[in-house]
């Protein structure tokens, strides 16, 4: 959810930004110019086997080391490389290189990469930031570039894990259920508040279809000795769930038959003393 939120949110706010949908285009151009003059100077022998489009000295596709002319090859940064990548998988496929195309088959990595250092300035004309962060994030005016870029390295990892079908939790330290909860509590915590200050609709949207409470019901140490087999999980009275489940029924139907449902109370489904399930009322 938040790569797909975050994508389309900062893809808006840089097309208004920069007055063009395929705004990646200069705003990695320009970065990319920054970084090959820091490298350059950082490193100078990088000149005899690269080069750099349009930007000066070092921008000769051949060069003569001796009586003998050498052949450069052309120098890109991590993020124009992932968008060369995109280029040529939408190319294989037949599809055109469209902004919305480009937009939707972008890495989660590749939007983690534009929250870095490099695309920070209050000056530099096409840097992304701070100029757009208040679009991206409408709903948070104090959250920073450095803070957005540290949470999104946490989360990724943990996507990453996900994605892989890789047990989540292992990524804690100690690897206890108390070290996983400590661990994996406050990176869920996280990542509600970055959806919640992309679009709160979406973050209420969770929150109604139980998403995020049932992220700290897996979290709770006891659940996890539970699933870790380090403590017996308690008997579940089968009957008395299926007495809730068609009491809510039940209501549910009462309430569409009428010419004016009225909402009731939210029902919980709870055992041992957690919420397995919330029915939240009509409205």
């Amino acid at each position: 959810m938040i790569e797909v939120l975050l994508r389309n949110s900062l893809h808006s706010a840089a097309t208004r930004e920069f007055g063009k949908p395929d705004w990646y285009s200069d705003v990695l151009k320009y970065q990319g110019d920054k970084i090959w003059v820091h490298k350059v100077s950082a490193d100078p022998s990088l000149a005899q086997h690269y080069y750099r489009r349009n930007v000066a000295p070092h921008n000769k596709k051949k060069i003569y080391v001796g009586s003998t002319q050498r052949t450069l090859k052309h120098w890109r940064s991590p993020s124009e490389a992932r968008i060369e990548e995109i280029f040529g998988r939408l190319h294989q496929d037949g599809k055109p290189n469209s902004p919305d195309q480009v937009v939707a088959h972008a890495m989660f990595g590749f939007w983690l990469t534009l929250f870095e250092a490099t695309f920070e300035s209050a000056t530099d004309r096409f840097a992304l930031w701070p100029k757009c962060l208040r679009a991206v994030f409408p709903h948070h005016a104090t959250i920073t570039r450095a803070q957005v870029h540290a949470s999104l390295v946490n989360i990724k990892r943990l996507r990453n894990r996900v994605s892989h079908h890789e047990p989540a939790w292992r990524i804690a330290v100690p690897l206890t259920p108390a070290g996983v909860h400590s661990s994996l509590a406050p990176l869920v915590s996280e990542m509600e508040k970055m959806i919640d200050a992309i679009s709160p609709d979406i973050a209420q949207l969770l929150h109604n279809a139980g998403a995020i409470h049932k992220l700290r019901w897996l979290l709770d140490p006891q659940i996890i000795a539970a699933f870790a087999g380090q403590q017996t999980p308690g008997q579940l009275d089968l009957r008395k769930v299926t007495r809730t489940v068609r009491k809510i029924a039940s209501t549910a139907q009462r309430a569409a038959g009428s010419t004016t449902p009225q909402p009731s109370k939210a029902v919980h489904v709870q055992h041992g003393g957690l919420t397995l399930m919330t029915v939240l009322p009509h409205a």
